[in-house]
């Protein structure tokens, strides 16, 4: 049973807003060849978790796997100064207490395809990985895809692979595509910092969607807002 969203690779949300699921989609040309190059808009990427089939039938599978999830980083490492001479660096929690419970509840298969079922619908629970904005959202996207791009490689440092995410897209304008030269590369957007392009052109409402979303739902792999 679906909550939010069918099993589609890319489902049609609303007349502006499309939810892709890559783990269903063969390489970063079939996510890119779905995305229109001349929208404007915010976007969001989102964990997806990918279910053995053995696990629903096997109690200890069914364990081995909630315990590999619980232990994969929920956020990224935050690090700061604190004066005069010492820096700080905070770094996610990934302790479990209740593995023995775990083990006792695996033997009963209604709880495994409970818990199942709403892994399944995590859309409901989970913060974003991250919330973005982007004059161009197929150069932006494109970016996020390359190999070796600055929220590929923070992702996979924590255990997540990009290209198996959920990507939700609201588009708010057309814009000039012309606006991202060729060779258009993510630099300091994961920091939110603007630059020459995106300061003169994106739209107001664009960046204060994005700032809105992100302090009310803080995207886990996200330094800074706004």
């Amino acid at each position: 049973m679906a909550w939010l969203h069918d099993n589609n690779s890319v489902q049609q949300l609303s007349e502006n807003v499309v939810l892709y699921d890559l783990a269903q989609m063969r390489g970063n040309s079939a996510v890119l060849n779905r995305i229109p190059n001349n929208i404007s808009g915010v976007y969001a990427w989102y964990r997806r978790f990918e279910i053995d089939h053995n696990a629903i039938n096997d109690p200890e599978t069914f364990v081995n796997y909630i315990l590999k999830e619980l232990c994969k980083e929920h956020s990224a490492p935050r690090e700061t100064k604190l004066p005069p001479a010492h820096r700080i660096k905070l770094q996610p929690e990934t302790s479990f207490s209740k593995e023995r419970l775990l083990t006792e509840l695996a033997a009963d298969s209604c709880f495994r395809q409970l818990l199942f079922m709403l892994l399944n619908n995590s859309l409901i629970f989970q913060q974003p990985l991250y919330i973005g904005k982007a004059t161009n959202l197929y150069y932006r996207i494109r970016s996020h895809l390359s190999e070796g791009s600055i929220l590929r490689e923070r992702l996979a440092s924590a255990g997540h692979r990009i290209n198996r995410c959920r990507l939700l897209i609201i588009h708010t304008s057309y814009s000039d595509s012309s606006i991202y030269p060729t060779g258009f590369n993510e630099t300091d957007e994961l920091e939110n910092q603007v630059d020459e392009y995106s300061e003169c052109s994106e739209l107001a409402s664009d960046k204060l969607i994005e700032d809105i979303l992100s302090r009310l739902f803080l995207p886990s792999f996200t330094l800074r807002y706004g």
